[in-house]
């Protein structure tokens, strides 16, 4: 059984909204890693909550430093950086809440 409901707490509330990173998340429709569609382009600081369509099997996560973050490629700007992927467990209740930040490769 798959959840049927998606909470996404996207971390850095406590930041000022300049300092947070941008996030955008897709739905991942396969053990391989393929991408379906996108759930969330935004910045951090919020809780969203997302209806897991059919076929859904888990969550791709990626981020872009925030605006006041020197750390970017001069010639394309920042460069998004990709979480490691999540994928529902069997059995998992219907309602599952993640931390973006729990994802974040180290």
């Amino acid at each position: 059984m798959k959840p049927d409901r998606l909470t996404v707490d996207w971390g850095e509330a406590e930041l000022a909204e300049e300092r947070r990173k941008r996030w955008m998340g897709s739905w991942l429709v396969s053990r391989e890693g393929e991408e379906g569609d996108y759930f969330y382009d935004g910045p951090g600081g919020r809780q969203t909550e997302h209806a897991v369509p059919t076929g859904a099997l888990g969550v791709r996560l990626r981020w872009w430093p925030s605006a006041d973050t020197v750390a970017m490629n001069l010639e394309f700007g920042p460069m998004s950086q990709v979480t490691d992927d999540y994928f529902f467990e069997d059995g998992a209740d219907s309602a599952v809440t993640l931390r973006a930040h729990d994802l974040i490769r180290a």
